[in-house]
């Protein structure tokens, strides 16, 4: 494909498709990190082209001010909506590498998430391990597992006994010792 290919094909398909495929990657975020959380990755794959051949569909329907245009042009429904699909799928790989901050845990930081993953969720994991390997480097008393329980019984919001917060953190503090022999 020529570049005066790529650009026409810009200039065909429009502004609103650009503008659909960025609500549309909004969307499948949104719908990634709460419906979709624990999801197949397969299924997700498809999401932006199901929800852009929606937005499409709602946008065409409008803009003829019929809901039987969906119908009779179903072909260029679809055509469009797989392209608003394609460029929300875009600009989120487009956001993963030029924008969006990657992890900045160390060694010992994704360790301690490693263990804790499971107790704490997910939204706060790294926060929580940044916090108690920080406790934990700061340490000078020698009772760094006790630090390390009222870390993780803050972050786990009451889903996790006291005994398994008393053996995670001991475990936690094994692992890191052995980590840095």
């Amino acid at each position: 494909m020529t570049f005066i290919e790529i650009i026409d094909t810009f200039t065909f398909y429009g502004v609103d498709v650009a503008l659909l495929a960025m609500l549309t990657a909004a969307a499948t975020q949104l719908l990634k990190m709460t419906l979709f959380k624990n999801a197949k990755k397969k299924l997700v794959t498809f999401l932006p082209f199901m929800i852009g051949t929606l937005f499409y569909a709602v946008y065409a329907a409008v803009r003829n001010l019929s809901f039987f245009y969906i119908f009779e042009e179903y072909t260029a429904v679809l055509e469009h909506g797989i392209s608003v699909g394609a460029a929300a799928t875009l600009y989120y790989v487009l956001y993963e590498q030029f924008v969006r901050e990657k992890s900045s845990l160390s060694a010992t930081e994704k360790v301690i998430s490693t263990l804790i993953s499971g107790y704490v969720p997910a939204d706060s994991l790294e926060k929580a391990a940044k916090t108690i390997a920080e406790a934990l480097e700061r340490d000078v008393t020698g009772d760094g597992a006790s630090r390390a329980e009222e870390i993780i019984a803050n972050f786990s919001n009451g889903d996790i006994t006291e005994n398994d917060i008393k053996l995670l953190s001991k475990l936690i503090i094994e692992t890191i010792a052995n980590l840095t022999r």
